[in-house]
């Protein structure tokens, strides 16, 4: 199987369902079924998109999209701070439109196929078909570059908390400059050393200033992931 098998994928539920609902709908999607599921998912459309559903790229998409939005909530900075930004359902929103746009994709580009082949081969026939593949080439760049915003802000959450930690070792660590400052003053009163340990202060604050830089830009990801108000 592909490294992209459907059963790496998680199905996705319709976030507007009640939760027990959801879990049920879920959990019944991910049981591998005794032959391969249509490509066509006819029950419970407007609730779940099963995995099966999605043809290679599909899946490969909608696989990116759930690792950033996993990477997400695995962020200590967005589980302290920042879940007022994008919120869990925001996210969860955004997987379910992606998931329901790629089955689309999907179910489409299966019909193309099957109309390419049994088209006949004139000029207005090819024109056709020339404008139905740039339409489904023009809906998956738009989920994939939608997908990619999510991979941005994962990848600057990454980043803050990575500033953070280091914030944070360095505050940890200027706590001990008094006690090294004394040591080489008792010993060999180096002034060159004595100078080199009083920089640790600088480098923390220089530290303190990028997780806070970190924190704005993580901010300004979080803005390409606000959902349009409903109409």
């Amino acid at each position: 199987m592909d490294s992209y098998d459907a059963w790496d994928i998680a199905p996705v539920a319709n976030p507007s369902l009640p939760d027990g609902r959801r879990s049920r709908l879920i959990r019944k999607a991910a049981l591998p079924p005794g032959r391969r599921a249509p490509m066509r998912q006819v029950l419970h459309r407007d609730e779940i998109v099963a995995p099966l559903a999605l043809d290679l790229p599909c899946r490969q998409l909608l696989r990116r999209a759930q690792h950033a939005i996993a990477s997400v909530f695995k962020s200590e900075v967005y589980t302290a701070d920042l879940r007022t930004t994008v919120s869990a359902s925001v996210l969860k929103q955004h997987e379910w439109d992606i998931a329901v746009a790629l089955r689309n994709i999907t179910e489409l580009r299966a019909e193309y196929a099957s109309s390419a082949s049994a088209a006949g081969s004139g000029p207005m026939t090819a024109a056709v078909l020339a404008s139905q593949q740039r339409a489904l080439t023009l809906a998956q760049d738009a989920t994939a570059s939608r997908v990619s915003a999510l991979e941005r802000y994962a990848a600057q959450l990454e980043a803050v908390d990575a500033a953070q930690r280091d914030w944070q070792g360095a505050m940890r660590v200027a706590g001990l400059n008094d006690k090294y400052l004394d040591l080489v003053a008792r010993t060999a009163a180096d002034q060159h050393a004595i100078a080199e340990i009083a920089n640790l202060t600088e480098q923390a604050a220089e530290a303190a200033r990028i997780f806070q830089d970190s924190l704005q830009q993580a901010a300004l990801a979080a803005e390409a992931l606000t959902l349009p108000p409903e109409s």
